[in-house]
Formats: C-alpha cells, structure tokens, sequence
C-alpha cells in the first residue's frame, strides 16, 4: 500500500501551521428568548433549501499528532450525493471520492487503484478523520446545522442560542458564530451575505484530537448539476484496495490506539 500512502500525503500536503484560537462561547446563566429562533432563521435563509453546492475548500489543521493542508474541489446535491477531488500540484487529482447515496467509489488516479462501496462516513474518517455522511457534511460546511424549530435562548445583550434536537447553534450580534453538532465543536467566520466562508471543525477523541479549518471560495448553490458527477469513471484496470488497506495506508493511522 505504499503507493496509497504516497497518494494520501500528497493530497494532505502535511504543514506546521496551527489551527487559529477558538472563539468565545456564551457564559452565564441563559434565559428564554424565542426571538433568537427567528435571528436564526433570517441568517440561514440560504438552507432553504440548499440542493446542491460548489466549492472550493482550502483545508488544513491537525487530526491527532498529524498536521494536515489540502486543497479541495467539492460538489454536493441533496440528499446524500458528494464528489471531492483532492487537487495536485500538477496533472490529475490526488484522489477523487464520488457518491451518488447508492454507490460510493475513492479512485486514486495516479496509482490506477479503487475502493468502492465503503460508507461515506468510513472513508472521510480515514481521510480527514471527519466521519460524517455526505449530507451532514454538506450541512455543517455551509452553515445549515440547525432545524427549523427549536428552543431560542438569550446571554445577555450581543449572544443568543437555539436548540434543536442534538443541535445548538449560537449567535452574537445576529451572526451565525458557532454550533454543537453531534458531538463536533464548530466555529463560522468570513461570512458572506449570511453563508459562513471559514469554518472551523473541533473534536477531542481518545484516539486523538481533530482541529480543521476549511476556506471557501468560488461558492455557487443551487446550481444545475448532472448526476454524472456524483460517479466516477474507473479504469477497468485499477486494482482494487479494502478499506482496512486505505486505514492501513492512511497518514493519519498514527491516532489509532
């Protein structure tokens, strides 16, 4: 699997550049505020819906002892469907991840080698240590965390939260700052017309801690995209790889216990 791991770092690009300061979380005592679910609604209004996406995502941060930068072009379509290519400094993609929520394919072009029909979620955590489907990453990278009811409540006069199922999304001074989502710390900046164009993704692990930071740019929504691109085009050639080999191969196995 030595190609596989050769693939992975050139697409991760390891770097020392340290993940920026977390920022301040409401304290104090919270009292019941019902307008903050309405402040919530009008700053996500883009969710409504939010069928497909493009991007360009600068990544980079630390997944355990391991430091991370990558550069990303990524597609989403609702419900489930995702295509990430992770880009070279040269020729064809690193790697290419393509679901359409029926059949998953990782095709690392350079190598001629393939992993199909693993979870989404499996082949992000060996990736990027991000083990989430393809819907909730969509959710969390554009700032579409919260559902549509919840309870609001007020700290004092610049901070307000809304709780929703396993969800809690906070806002300071009417802004889409930062969210609970199932289990994941997350921090938006930069927005533009209400969209968050940084995010910041924390988690502490017994296997490690992780601590990405993704930069978009050239952001369309809603945009026309053929199911095509939710599939890959294999070589009949390529030789096929397990997702034990990919964990195996990753440069972020040194996490595992």
């Amino acid at each position: 699997m030595t190609t596989v791991r050769t693939a992975l770092v050139a697409a991760a690009a390891f770097a020392a550049a340290c993940a920026a300061r977390p920022p301040a979380r409401p304290t104090g005592a919270a009292t019941d505020a019902p307008a903050a679910v309405q402040a919530l609604a009008e700053v996500t209004r883009h969710c409504r819906p939010l069928r497909t996406a493009t991007a360009e995502i600068r990544l980079s941060g630390r997944v355990g002892t391991a430091r991370v930068r990558a550069r990303l072009l990524a597609g989403f379509a609702e419900p489930d469907s995702l295509r990430l290519e992770a880009l070279a400094p040269f020729g064809a993609p690193a790697l290419v991840l393509a679901s359409n929520g029926v059949t998953t394919t990782l095709f690392f072009p350079r190598e001629a080698q393939v992993l199909r029909d693993a979870p989404v979620s499996a082949v992000l955590d060996a990736l990027t240590g991000l083990a989430l489907d393809a819907g909730d990453l969509r959710r969390l990278i554009f700032g579409c965390v919260a559902g549509e009811a919840g309870r609001g409540y007020g700290y004092g006069r610049a901070w307000q939260a809304v709780e929703s199922g396993d969800t809690r999304a906070f806002l300071e001074d009417g802004v889409l700052v930062a969210a609970d989502y199932r289990g994941w710390q997350v921090d938006y900046a930069a927005h533009v017309s209400d969209m968050p164009r940084t995010v910041r993704v924390r988690r502490a692990l017994p296997t490690g801690d992780i601590d990405l930071v993704a930069v978009l740019s050239s952001v369309e929504t809603n945009v026309a995209l053929d199911a095509a691109a939710f599939t890959v085009a294999v070589p009949a050639e390529a030789a096929p790889i397990t997702l034990d080999d990919l964990r195996a191969a990753s440069p972020f196995a040194a996490r595992e216990p």
